[in-house]
């Protein structure tokens, strides 16, 4: 996502967990994934890493998508 980005000069990705839920041996946390202030995707995931990788994954096939 970020090299996607990069290569049409646009900003690089925020991302913000919106949750984290779960006890302390099995959390799941859920990211949103936000670029220039758009929010283009959430993912979910047994650790903070897991879930941005796949807010990223989704919001690079987003805007993919769109041209």
């Amino acid at each position: 996502l970020q090299e996607w980005l990069q290569g049409r000069g646009r900003a690089l990705p925020d991302y913000e967990v919106q949750a984290e839920e779960g006890p302390a041996h099995q959390k799941r946390f859920r990211v949103a994934c936000r670029v220039e202030g758009l929010l283009l995707a959430e993912g979910e995931g047994g650790s903070k890493r897991a879930a941005q990788q796949q807010a990223a994954r989704l919001a690079l096939a987003a805007l993919q998508q769109q041209g």
